[in-house]
């Protein structure tokens, strides 16, 4: 079934969702801070999104009859969450019970169908989601979340993600500073990249607010050095590392933070880490998924 193919890594993602709010926490200063306001008059194929923590992309859309939602775009997110609220909104009924994990806890959670989701030019019908709780997020938010999609919303068409100017684009990707080769892979972007010098897979993930590696993408040999003692939970053990090299196609970064955790589902999906574009300080972001590339300037 549809719903359970994405399954296994909604159990991972949702595991990482705590990891990256931490990482928001231990690395806030990091993240580039951009104050400009999101520009008037854009052309009917673009949505403007307010920037929360400095990487939260977060959209106005409506799902079924329920308007002016706060939908949360995350890249790194498959499939798409409802909250659990906006499903009773709708009348909603679960076709499937599955358990996901929340940090060190377990929670339930149902399949259903949403009639329709719209976001700006963006438009789905009959689209397969999980419903949870997600008032979470209100811990680190001022706005409440009521869903989060990812590429199986977003990715329908080349976009450009414009942070400085706090707009997303619907068109083919420009020239841009870098481009290279993409990926899907359970409907989740991914690319090749280096780490210290070591080739790895990462994936592209706006929800990130740092880079976030698993033990496997950083052997002894990379280099990686540590600057925390290690934050022990009952879901994961992470700490604080600093990337020696960084290198995303022809461009290098140099000295980057990262959060070092274990991959609590190694077996799901062959990545190393995420990448967090916000953490690198990339003012624009472009995605083509039919033509297979992503592209960047900083």
């Amino acid at each position: 079934m549809r719903g359970r193919a994405h399954f296994p890594y909604l159990l991972l993602r949702d595991v990482l969702v705590g990891l990256v709010l931490l990482a928001h926490l231990a690395f806030a200063s990091d993240i580039p801070q951009r104050e400009s306001t999101p520009g008037l008059g854009e052309p009917a194929e673009s949505v403007r999104f307010q920037l929360y923590q400095g990487y939260l992309i977060v959209v106005h859309g409506s799902i079924g009859a329920v308007k002016n939602l706060n939908i949360f775009l995350d890249t790194g997110a498959t499939p798409a969450l409802l909250d659990s609220r906006v499903a009773r909104k709708l009348n909603l009924r679960g076709e499937e019970s599955v358990s996901i994990v929340r940090l060190d806890r377990r929670t339930r959670a149902e399949e259903t169908t949403v009639p329709s989701l719209e976001i700006g030019p963006l438009k789905c019908s009959n689209l397969r989601v999980v419903t949870a709780d997600l008032s979470f997020y209100e811990k680190v938010l001022p706005v409440r979340i009521d869903a989060i999609v990812g590429l199986d919303v977003l990715g329908q068409r080349p976009f450009v993600i414009d942070y400085p100017a706090r707009v997303i684009r619907f068109e083919p990707a420009p020239a841009l500073q870098v481009s290279l080769p993409l990926r899907l892979d359970q409907g989740l972007a991914v690319f090749d990249a280096e780490i210290d010098h070591t080739p790895v897979h990462l994936l592209f993930d706006t929800g990130a607010g740092s880079m976030v590696l698993f033990n496997k993408a950083t052997p002894r040999s990379t280099g990686t050095k540590d600057t925390e003692e290690s934050r022990k939970t009952a879901a994961s053990e992470e700490k604080k590392v600093w990337l020696r090299t960084l290198r995303l196609g022809a461009e290098e970064f140099g000295q980057k933070p990262a959060l070092l955790t274990r991959n609590p589902k190694p077996s799901q999906l062959d990545v190393d880490g995420l990448m967090s574009p916000a953490a690198l300080g990339i003012s624009r972001v472009a995605v083509d998924l039919k033509t297979g590339v992503l592209a960047f300037s900083r």
